[in-house]
């Protein structure tokens, strides 16, 4: 598959999935109740062991969101995205790499944002990773 195609896939999913992780947080913790879709630090799935690699990491710097992904990037294996969505599954942005970046990204949230914050790392291999933090 091409690049395009593979961002485009990854968009796709990122618009079918995050409005669920918002639905499925709601109905107990932060445990997604999408096993084996959906990817946390508390349920990672069948890819157990794996989660320190791809649970994206977050620290706050007033209005910006830095995320980071501490995942070794190679051609065959690399991170693709990072993807900030608030409170009630609002978007707010999204950023791609290519297996030659360093995933980390930063985000602008809203002036005075208090709530939740979804964040997600999306591994070419090892799919689709959210972390809920409180901002």
């Amino acid at each position: 598959m091409d690049r395009r195609k593979f961002i485009a896939l990854g968009t796709i999913a990122s618009a079918v999935a995050v409005p669920a992780i918002g639905r499925a947080a709601t109905m107990g913790g932060t445990s997604t109740k999408l096993p084996n879709l959906v990817f946390t630090a508390e349920d990672p799935g069948h890819w157990s062991a794996l989660e320190k690699l791809h649970v994206p990491e977050t620290e706050t710097m007033g209005d910006t969101l830095k995320v980071t992904t501490p995942h070794p990037m190679s051609e065959p294996h690399y991170i693709v995205s990072h993807t900030v969505v608030l409170e009630g599954g609002k978007f707010l942005s999204r950023k791609t790499f290519n297996w030659k970046d360093k995933p980390v990204s930063e985000h602008k949230l809203p002036m005075g944002y208090k709530g939740k914050v979804y964040v997600t790392s999306t591994c070419n291999l090892h799919d689709f990773w959210v972390k809920e933090i409180h901002v």
